[in-house]
């Protein structure tokens, strides 16, 4: 875990940096280790998805690349998307060196969701300097029950500004068999290997990857008769490229791929659960200008496509497919010292279809366009460090009504 680096900004450097959102999102959830969790494959989501789930998170995406994933600092981003849900992401993490100033301690606060639920994780660590290149970290997400400890390591080569290396290893509920207060087992405990690289080249090109991959796990939950084996791969990448003078072209990426298995664990009986497979594809492709009035614009794909078990929480088997497909423009205005205005329109075409064997009045078929209309007002908050304050509400043009408030803060420590 790389500890954030102080940089002393001027008003001028965090506009460029911050003023309407990057070609390459910091995107801390798929830019940072992300374990498959035992509550994620057993039990699933605990919410549905409607046909504004993914445009109002998109509105809702976090403005600003600082602080990066694995970096000193405090980022964040809440706000509601429907009248009982609220979209929340928020991360935190501090490091303390000791005297020596090559070994510290690091703690690290997420709060986040994804396509199984929402999750939290709070590891604390120790981390060691090699020189001025590398840094190794080992830190453990502990629990009162100690078979839910998760233990993570990890190693970062960051030489200069222009590149970076983090590499991680999670084992998951290590001690579960062992420690743990429960009768269940695993045949095979999980564990995630992660990577992300990033290059700034002289030219104006800039490269982005990030490679999350957990191997099959293996468990028997005894307590309902039920073997579940689960695997995931997620990846997210991007590009971006000054393609003319003050104008800068990205194109970034996300899938995932989710497998899991059920079956019975008593020879000769059978389980009306099914196996479960996701998949998910999205694409932006995005432009900005560097004038006076900030210009961005482009277009955002996702396409989800789940069958299968859904877990225990929704405790149906079923399909849930969807396209979205949205084009995003706005710029910046009324630019002070110290604020500004960033207006985005969001409109977007969305195709629904959802069916659920044991839930039937939640199944749903929508094709319809929406649009969103945001008005983020950011804040500088302290100069020194180029914290911002942003205060985004939201419009819902299509129905005609307020769509809710968003609020993000991102300060670098």
């Amino acid at each position: 875990m790389l500890p954030g680096k102080p940089t002393r900004l001027s008003i001028v450097g965090i506009a460029a940096l911050a003023i309407l959102p990057a070609v390459v999102s910091a995107d801390s959830p798929w830019r940072d280790p992300h374990p498959q969790r035992l509550d994620g494959f057993v039990q699933g989501r605990e919410f549905l998805y409607n046909s504004a789930s993914f445009i109002n998170r998109f509105s809702y995406r976090q403005l600003s690349d600082f602080p990066a994933p694995g970096e000193d600092g405090l980022s964040g981003s809440g706000g509601s998307i429907s009248g009982d849900e609220l979209y929340l992401e928020t991360n935190l993490q501090k490091t303390l060196y000791f005297d020596d100033d090559r070994y510290g301690i690091v703690a690290r606060v997420q709060r986040r969701e994804d396509f199984d639920g929402r999750f939290d994780r709070q590891l604390l660590g120790v981390v060691r300097r090699f020189g001025e290149d590398w840094q190794a970290a080992f830190a453990a997400d502990v629990s009162g029950d100690k078979g839910d400890i998760d233990f993570q390591y990890e190693v970062t080569w960051h030489p200069d500004d222009n590149r970076k290396l983090r590499l991680a290893l999670v084992q998951v509920d290590r001690l579960y068999n062992n420690k743990g207060n429960s009768n269940n087992k695993y045949q095979r405990t999980p564990v995630t290997l992660f990577a992300h690289y990033q290059q700034q080249l002289s030219t104006g090109l800039g490269l982005d990857l990030a490679v999350n991959y957990s191997p099959h796990a293996q468990y028997e939950d005894r307590d309902s008769n039920l073997y579940i084996r689960g695997d995931q791969l997620r990846v997210a990448g991007a590009v971006h490229i000054d393609v003319a003078t003050g104008w800068q072209a990205g194109l970034s990426f996300k899938t995932e791929s989710t497998r899991r298995e059920f079956r019975a664990l008593t020879p000769g009986n059978s389980d009306p659960r099914d196996s479960f497979d996701r998949e998910m594809r999205s694409v932006t492709l995005s432009v900005r200008s560097e004038a006076a009035t900030q210009m961005h614009g482009g277009i955002h794909y996702l396409t989800l496509d789940e069958q299968g078990w859904f877990g225990s929480n929704l405790a149906t088997s079923g399909f849930h497919k969807r396209e979205d497909v949205l084009l995003f423009a706005g710029m910046t205005l009324a630019r002070r010292a110290s604020s500004w205005w960033q207006p985005t329109l969001t409109i977007g075409a969305i195709d629904v279809d959802r069916q659920l064997t044991q839930r039937p009045a939640d199944n749903r078929r929508d094709d319809d366009w929406q649009a969103r209309l945001t008005l983020p007002w950011r804040y500088v908050v302290h100069q020194q460090s180029g914290a911002i304050l942003t205060l985004n509400p939201t419009l819902n043009l299509d129905s005609l009504k307020f769509g809710g408030g968003n609020i993000q803060l991102h300060w670098p420590f």
